[in-house]
């Protein structure tokens, strides 16, 4: 009977683990917090894939409205100017104002790092050739402090959704910091191609006596009425304003998205998590009531 005793208390104490009672314990209380909190940020980003594919739709079909307003209509028409071909003009660019287009809010995948890439690796090339007029929040916080003696002015909280007199009121203020040492703007942003492309585009526009210099050698159109000085300067705002919208109108619907995609990617990533993070939960729940199944076992055994 001793024997037997003896036995039985042996079995007992094999069947005590106390440290991993308590260790599983813990891992379910932490598993379940991660579960919880991970399908909560799964719940959000479906919900911002929602929103930003609504945004989607209205921003890619205001730029089908608007991409061709007014682009390239006084290139086409210095192109088709004969005798101003004939002049064959040519301008020495000394100093470049840049634009880099870019949103006030970030979860949009990598197109505004793309576009900071990119600014940095033309001002890298010549600094005292460049200065820099940011749109954007995000191009401010990551250019400022690169380059704060490039920096004229930055535009950031920019009205949405976009349109034609905005996009003025911004091209204006451009237009202000074309100083008469700058010979070039050039815009960087991202050109929509479809829902899943963007690709980064550079266009060049020139200062306004570069451009009226041009403009004065065109005889084609009737320039006397309303007077030709009024005309030069009516058509260079044209001329910029009209490429700034475009630009703006293709990097906004780049923008909502990159947002869309990303938004998708990081809810299809939090799915996976928590299958996983399910899977493990289970596993330590198992191994839990395995534990108490035989420390049940081993006290009817003793009695």
């Amino acid at each position: 009977m001793q024997r037997l005793q003896g036995a039985t208390l042996s079995l007992w104490s094999s069947f005590t683990p106390v440290p991993q009672y308590a260790f599983a314990t813990l891992n379910l209380k932490q598993l379940k917090q991660r579960m919880k909190s991970v399908g909560s940020i799964r719940k959000i980003t479906k919900a911002m894939k929602m929103v930003a594919a609504s945004k989607m739709k209205q921003d890619v079909q205001r730029l089908e409205n608007g991409k061709y307003f007014g682009v390239r209509s006084l290139q086409d028409l210095f192109a088709q100017e004969t005798y101003l071909q004939k002049k064959q003009l040519t301008f020495k660019i000394n100093k470049t104002l840049i634009v880099p287009i870019t949103s006030d809010k970030g979860l949009c995948g990598g197109i505004n790092s793309s576009i900071i890439r990119e600014t940095r690796s033309i001002v890298r090339q010549n600094r005292n050739a460049y200065k820099l007029f940011l749109i954007g929040e995000k191009s401010l916080g990551a250019l400022q402090r690169g380059f704060p003696e490039l920096l004229t002015q930055a535009i950031t909280a920019i009205q949405t959704p976009i349109n034609f007199v905005n996009s003025s009121s911004i091209a204006h203020q451009i237009q202000l910091n074309v100083t008469d040492d700058i010979d070039q703007i050039s815009i960087i942003f991202n050109q929509f191609k479809n829902v899943v492309q963007q690709v980064i585009k550079r266009v060049d526009l020139l200062n306004r006596k570069n451009f009226i210099a041009q403009f004065r050698l065109v005889t084609k159109y009737d320039t006397a009425e309303p007077e030709k000085e009024f005309v030069q300067n009516y058509m260079y705002e044209y001329y910029v304003a009209t490429a700034f919208y475009h630009a703006m109108l293709n990097n906004f619907a780049s923008e909502t998205s990159s947002r869309m995609n990303a938004m998708e990617n990081a809810s299809k990533n939090a799915g996976e998590m928590l299958d996983k993070l399910t899977l493990e939960y289970n596993k330590v729940r198992q191994a839990k009531i395995t534990v108490e199944l035989c420390e049940i076992i081993s006290g009817a055994s003793a009695v």
